[in-house]
């Protein structure tokens, strides 16, 4: 039962060692996007979308919107990452645990014999 017990929280930790670089990769590209200036958000706008259309304050102004929304978002992701490592570290500890469980257990069952 233990066994069982022990695969699945390695499973869960998994998981949720994915998600973390998911995160981790998310934080990033969104930090890159907070970084980026003006004449470049209007670069990589290039001749698509209502970007073309606006005047250089009409981009600035929706420019800094963008930049608000993803410090936004940024600080949500880093919520978020900062509950799963918690997870993580709980998840291990509780696999740790379990692994001494078993090996005592096997012991015991050893010295029975």
């Amino acid at each position: 039962m233990l066994g069982t017990d022990i695969r699945g929280i390695m499973a869960e930790e998994e998981e949720v060692q994915r998600r973390q670089q998911a995160l981790k990769s998310l934080m990033t590209m969104r930090a890159r996007q907070l970084r980026e200036s003006l004449d470049a958000r209007i670069k990589r706008a290039g001749n698509t979308g209502d970007w073309k259309l606006l005047s250089k304050a009409e981009c600035a102004d929706l420019h800094k919107q963008e930049k608000a929304h993803l410090k936004s978002q940024l600080e949500k992701l880093q919520t978020e990452q900062d509950r799963t490592r918690g997870k993580l570290t709980l998840l291990k500890r509780a696999k740790a645990r379990a692994q001494r469980i078993r090996a005592a257990e096997a012991a015991s069952e050893r010295k029975r014999r």
